[in-house]
């Protein structure tokens, strides 16, 4: 229904129009200077609406050409670009999914044309690698440094990445140290050292950088700690190896002596610090310069781990030794571990009913298995042997995770 009235309407429209057009031409003069042009009204109107549909066929025309002529000669900076930018797309995704070839080709087409050649090249160049093309992997970022000038500092990190994950651990930390050189303060290039360090077991070059890396704060606390205690054990560990080698006695202890030395006077003083040396110190045989360091030490620093190493060792003078031990009991009378140490120190000195002492109020506090064979070595010792023997049982059960009751004999 509606569309008849419009249809009626337009007919009326058109009726109306054609009957002012019969009845009044009208008239259009335009003059200027010399010339003029007359006309009626309506053929003025018309020639009007002729030469604005000439103008929007034409305007439609010429992008129509300039649309075509991009898509089919892509030389033009603007299609260049685009045609990049979905090559890189897809150079990215065909890498997220594991194709390394077909995304090595992608990233390596989007580089040459795209606006961004450095990110395009760095990620060819992890797609080669992925792909075990070596070769142009090498080439890949030898095209980007060439192609970002100051881009040196991205492409030696990539480069040290690919180096440590293809296990090229020598290269690697020739690259980061030629790195480290240039940027001494870069986070990142200082992880990345760590790590070549770490995977080179050069624990000396590791323990140098530990300050550069509290510094710059690359790692937090705990994992700063951590970091120390493994490096500076495995210095000790080394220590220990070349001084075992070693026939001289006096010689024995020198490597571990001079890790000792390097170390700060704020490491000195870690309680961790001080056991890995003494305890070096101990298997090297030096049992009575571990036991004087202890000695000046325990008080301030003690730990379980220091106080069990000092109740084994024998220093010079035994007896100074246990009162050393022995006057830790007025600020820890409840520590079974103290009490432990005290009972192998009086054992050492021969005072069987005092060591049998400290034993039993260790056990008291504490049920553990040294303390049970120890308590069976001296009652071996003193020839009570059923005593001996239940001690040295109850021991062997609490090592056990658990006990099978066998069945009895018929």
């Amino acid at each position: 229904m509606k569309k008849l009235i419009l249809f009626l309407i337009a007919i009326a429209g058109c009726f109306l129009l054609a009957n002012a057009m019969v009845n009044d031409s009208g008239y259009v003069l335009i003059a200027y200077d010399n010339m003029s042009f007359e006309s009626s009204l309506w053929a003025t109107l018309l020639l009007l609406m002729v030469i604005l549909l000439s103008a929007w066929i034409a305007i439609g025309l010429v992008r129509f050409f300039i649309g075509a002529s991009t898509t089919i000669y892509p030389w033009s900076q603007s299609a260049k670009q685009k045609r990049a930018q979905r090559l890189s797309v897809r150079g990215l995704a065909e890498f997220s999914h594991g194709h390394w070839k077909k995304a090595e080709r992608l990233l390596a087409l989007a580089a040459e044309s795209g606006e961004t050649p450095l990110i395009n090249y760095l990620a060819a160049a992890r797609a080669a690698h992925e792909g075990g093309n070596n070769a142009a992997c090498a080439e890949y970022l030898r095209r980007a440094d060439h192609k970002a000038p100051g881009a040196d500092i991205a492409v030696g990190i990539t480069q040290a990445q690919l180096q440590l994950s293809g296990g090229q651990l020598e290269q690697a930390l020739a690259t980061l140290k030629h790195l480290h050189k240039k940027n001494p303060d870069h986070a990142f290039i200082l992880k990345l050292l760590k790590q070549a360090y770490i995977r080179l077991h050069d624990w000396q070059s590791l323990a140098l950088l530990l300050p550069v890396l509290k510094k710059q704060k690359v790692l937090d606390d705990a994992q700063l700690t951590a970091l120390e205690s493994q490096a500076y054990g495995a210095l000790f560990e080394q220590a220990y190896r070349q001084g075992r080698s070693q026939t001289q006695p006096e010689n024995k202890a020198a490597s571990a002596n001079a890790v000792w030395r390097r170390l700060s006077k704020q490491q000195q003083r870690e309680s961790g610090m001080l056991f890995r040396y003494t305890q070096t110190l101990t298997l090297l045989g030096m049992e009575e310069k571990a036991e004087r360091l202890l000695r000046d030490k325990l008080v301030k620093y003690y730990t379980v781990p220091l106080i069990s190493l000092y109740g084994k060792i024998k220093g010079a003078d035994t007896t100074k030794q246990l009162l050393t031990a022995e006057a830790l009991l007025d600020e820890r009378p409840n520590d079974s571990h103290l009490l432990l140490a005290l009972g192998r120190l009086a054992m050492r000195n021969e005072l069987w009913g005092k060591a049998r002492e400290y034993f039993e109020a260790s056990l008291r506090l504490k049920k553990s298995v040294d303390v049970y064979n120890e308590l069976g070595r001296l009652l071996a010792y003193l020839n009570d042997y059923e005593k001996s023997s239940y001690y040295f049982r109850e021991g062997l059960n609490i090592a056990t995770d658990s006990v099978v009751q066998m069945p009895l004999a018929s």
